[in-house]
């Protein structure tokens, strides 16, 4: 078994997600009438007894089950990745950017419905790790086309020598 660089990006890009996974609160919004709300993966935490009536609906689960079949992507293309079979792997890379990339797209939309009359907002440090999976996604990509040209150019200097 070769190991490439791919699986180490591979690696680093599900290790980043299961720790924003972890995290215990992305984004907190501080209202006019001090009610704080912390928002997570998985649910909104009201810190005060009265939190304001927008957040009491919103559920951002989705944004974890995205997390989560990102990172389960990741690793299944690792696995893959020891078969050599490298045009699955490169399906399930851009498959894995596309769901990073709704990732975010639905943050920026719960962000934007829960900051409605938010006079602070601030953000948490594990909001740059699904940006940072994503662009270790995009490398693995890349060096997975670089891989396979290089097999493939082995391959075929190989069969002209005979």
């Amino acid at each position: 078994m070769k190991l490439y660089i791919h699986h180490l990006y591979l690696l680093l890009g599900v290790v980043a997600l299961v720790v924003c996974l972890c995290a215990p609160a992305l984004v907190s919004f501080v209202y006019d009438d001090m009610a704080s709300v912390s928002m997570s993966n998985f649910a909104l935490h009201a810190v005060s007894m009265n939190p304001p009536a927008e957040s009491s609906s919103a559920t951002p689960c989705a944004l974890g089950v995205l997390l989560i079949v990102s990172s389960l992507v990741g690793a299944f293309t690792m696995f893959v990745s020891l078969f050599q079979n490298f045009a699955l792997q490169k399906r399930c890379s851009i498959f894995n950017c596309c769901l990073l990339a709704g990732y975010y797209i639905l943050f920026l939309v719960y962000v934007l419905v829960l900051r409605v009359d938010a006079r602070f907002v601030d953000l948490g440090w594990q909001v740059c790790l699904p940006l940072v999976s994503l662009i270790l996604a995009v490398m693995s990509l890349y060096s997975i086309r670089h891989t396979e040209a290089k097999m493939l150019a082995r391959a075929n200097n190989f069969r002209l020598r005979d």
